[in-house]
């Protein structure tokens, strides 16, 4: 995904490519996410994870992979 995210449904795909290991996260997209306050880079490295926020935006599409649900 290029551009900027506008909609709700681009910014849970972006959150969905973050957690799901299976799908290729997109740094442009991520760091979007992080201005947004719905993730946040994880140090130095080109990782990021979903903040509260984006967690309940992604509401039950996220709840598999949240580690604490097992």
């Amino acid at each position: 995904m290029t551009g900027t995210i506008v909609t709700e449904a681009e910014r849970i795909n972006a959150l969905l490519d973050i957690v799901d290991g299976d799908r290729t996260q997109d740094a442009e997209s991520s760091a979007q996410l992080v201005i947004l306050g719905l993730a946040e880079r994880l140090g130095k490295s080109a990782r990021f994870r979903p903040t509260n926020a984006g967690w309940n935006l992604l509401g039950p599409l996220g709840r598999s992979f949240r580690v604490e649900y097992g």
